[in-house]
């Protein structure tokens, strides 16, 4: 199990619901994905570990993966 926090970001990018997880690795797609069901002004989720974000889940269910960095 890992600790995965999940930050739910509307269109304009404001976090609207921060949530934190233990999850097996597989597990954390299938997560945001039910937030984003959940929380209808979130439109991606990023999905961090450590101090890393590691995916981005849009609300098509792409997964984007690690923003690149700056």
């Amino acid at each position: 199990m890992k600790t995965y926090t999940f930050v739910c970001l509307a269109g304009n990018q404001v976090a609207t619901a921060v949530d934190i997880q233990d999850l097996a690795e597989d597990a954390y797609r299938r997560h945001a994905l039910s937030l984003l069901r959940d929380h209808a002004s979130a439109e991606t989720i990023e999905v961090w570990r450590d101090e890393a974000v590691i995916a981005l889940v849009e609300r098509a269910g792409a997964v984007l993966g690690a923003p690149a960095a700056g």
